[in-house]
């Protein structure tokens, strides 16, 4: 091509370029926010579990996509079978884009919803805002405080896992459960400690729970998978106390990377079951319907295992430990400085009643000695009435 034709044709390409930006709105535009749909969560007409709605909103920029979802989940939708996850009572108050979550401030009468109407609202609203490009974390705020549970404690940030949800049932109430997990440590011979608060739909097992929150991983980057990548739950079911877990054959593949050893991997799911579980004092393995394995290649799965407290870190059951000794020295201190102060008010009791006691020892004696003296000065008035008597007898 000649140096002419070359000239020619970057004007051309830099035309048509233009042509398509201008058909497209720029490159400033993210292409979910301009054409994918997006999913408004709703409630179903009782109130009782989440609705989904395919949504495509207008908004070009952050601001305005995340105030045209808010308005959407507050309106009420023209179809009957579902309605606004955001009671008429409670106002949504704005945003604040903050440096870990995006946080979603409410009315003070949002702590006057009942606890399932609060767990979907919350729900309804991390699910939908979770899907805005940037958005990974979101805290609900009340008048500008972060939202606390009824113990009072500290709401964390949530994203669309918070919320576990069955695949077919739906949502017919969520419950909130504190969960104890188990993973290996960085050299994956033992097991450390996590506890994590999740809201599960009720007609969820909490074992279920369990073992997909230990299948989602560690919050900490230095401890070790359980499971390998395509692993299946095929079924759980608990009787008498054994929880029964049947896994698809993968789970017989250790993971590809730092694999823990065989022990910390399945004590891990074990000791975090046992522990949450409160009617669950054993877990029993099988894969593919089978209990005569050899999980990879080194236990024999064919027996029920319990709780094993000899695989967890040392350091982590000491802290716990003394962690206890001291909030029970802390409360056996409580309770003899209130044994003391009950002491010494018994005493200053006790002191008082013998000052009353003396005091009304010395009115006695005081009324004792005044009528003595009566007595005296009556005997007094008496012999000098006589011997003024006699003396005028005479």
């Amino acid at each position: 091509m000649s140096r002419n034709k070359r000239f020619f044709a970057m004007p051309l390409l830099m035309a048509m370029l233009a042509t398509v930006l201008l058909l497209t709105g720029g490159c400033g535009r993210n292409d979910k926010e301009q054409s994918s749909s997006y999913i408004i969560y709703y409630k179903n007409s009782t109130g009782t579990s989440l609705y989904e709605v395919a949504y495509i909103p207008a908004a070009e920029t952050f601001d305005e996509m995340v105030t045209e979802l808010m308005e959407q989940l507050a309106t009420t939708p023209a179809d009957a079978t579902y309605v606004s996850a955001l009671p008429s009572t409670v106002t949504y108050q704005g945003y604040e884009r903050g440096i870990d979550a995006l946080r979603i401030d409410f009315s003070g009468e949002y702590y006057d919803m009942s606890n399932t109407t609060e767990v979907l609202l919350r729900a309804a609203v991390v699910k939908t805002i979770i899907q805005i490009p940037g958005v990974t974390k979101v805290i609900i705020t009340v008048d500008s405080e972060q939202l606390t549970d009824v113990n009072g404690e500290l709401i964390a940030a949530m994203d669309a896992e918070s919320f576990i949800d069955t695949k077919d049932g739906g949502i017919n109430s969520y419950q909130t459960a504190s969960l104890v997990l188990y993973f290996p440590n960085q050299d994956g011979s033992m097991l450390q400690k996590e506890v994590r608060s999740v809201d599960y739909s009720s007609n969820m097992v909490l074992e279920r729970v369990v073992v997909e929150q230990l299948m989602a991983g560690s919050e900490y980057s230095d401890r070790k998978a359980v499971f390998s990548s395509g692993t299946e739950i095929l079924d759980i079911s608990t009787k008498n106390g054994i929880c029964t877990l049947n896994f698809s054959a993968e789970f017989n593949t250790r993971p590809a990377e730092n694999a823990p050893s065989a022990e910390a991997a399945l004590y891990a799911i074990i000791n975090s079951i046992c522990e949450t579980a409160d009617d669950v004092n054993g877990v029993k393995f099988t894969i593919e319907g089978s209990g005569n394995v050899l999980f990879w290649d080194e236990i024999d799965l064919n027996s029920v295992f319990i709780m094993n407290q000899n695989i967890i870190e040392t350091e982590a059951l000491q802290t716990e430990t003394e962690d206890g000794e001291a909030a029970e020295a802390t409360d056996s201190a409580k309770d003899a400085e209130t044994s003391d102060e009950d002491t010494g008010d018994t005493a200053d009791a006790v002191s008082s009643d013998l000052a009353g006691v003396d005091s009304s020892d010395q009115a006695v004696d005081d009324d004792a000695a005044s009528a003595e003296t009566d007595d005296s000065e009556a005997a007094a008035a008496e012999d000098s009435s006589g011997n003024q008597v006699l003396a005028g007898a005479n």
